[in-house]
């Protein structure tokens, strides 16, 4: 799998190499075709990217090294088409905010300096958000664990019998047995 470091490393190298309006154009594109898979994950047509469909062949694999970061994001070349494997769809997810952050700052570079700093404080905070999800994301597996540990620590134990304590202050209390009356049917004798 690919890490998302791994994939902004190669989007970085991308964009040196890149005309910035035709590398934001080409972001945006993907992100879209990320985005469908990812709300169809069922859907096996969402699954295939053709290079010989007219808009893609001219807005997303204008780029040079697209391919290699298609297969970065678990795509599979057959012939003139990537395919995303079942078995790669978490590296897909993985690394899809990455692909939407830089689309971000690409497109912010395009319209100028202001929106550039806009979008790196959107960036930023969308950032924040997702370390903030996985901290609690964290927080609650640890919790889970802990229950779990506890609920197979209780099972090893063998509970006792409660038995009830004479009071020494306040009403005496008797139990059936004391008063000779057979718990089971609840009459004496």
């Amino acid at each position: 799998m690919i890490s998302s470091n791994q994939t902004k490393s190669l989007l970085d190298v991308i964009e040196k190499n890149e005309d910035p309006s035709a590398f934001a154009d080409a972001l945006g594109l993907l992100e879209k075709l990320i985005t469908n898979i990812i709300n169809n994950p069922n859907e096996d047509k969402f699954k295939h990217i053709k290079m010989t469909v007219k808009t893609l062949a001219t807005r997303l694999f204008n780029i040079r090294q697209m391919a290699e970061l298609l297969q970065s994001l678990g795509f599979i070349q057959q012939d003139q088409e990537f395919y995303l494997p079942d078995q790669e769809y978490g590296t897909l997810l993985e690394n899809f905010n990455t692909i939407k952050w830089q689309h971000i700052l690409a497109q912010g570079r395009v319209e100028g300096p202001q929106q550039y700093q806009k979008a790196q404080e959107i960036v930023r905070q969308q950032q924040e958000v997702q370390r903030q999800y996985e901290k609690e994301q964290r927080e609650k597996e640890k919790i889970q664990q802990q229950i779990k540990y506890d609920r197979q620590e209780r099972s090893l134990v063998k509970e006792k019998d409660s038995k009830a304590n004479d009071l020494q202050f306040g009403a005496k209390v008797k139990t059936c047995e004391q008063l000779g009356i057979n718990k089971n049917t609840g009459k004496r004798g």
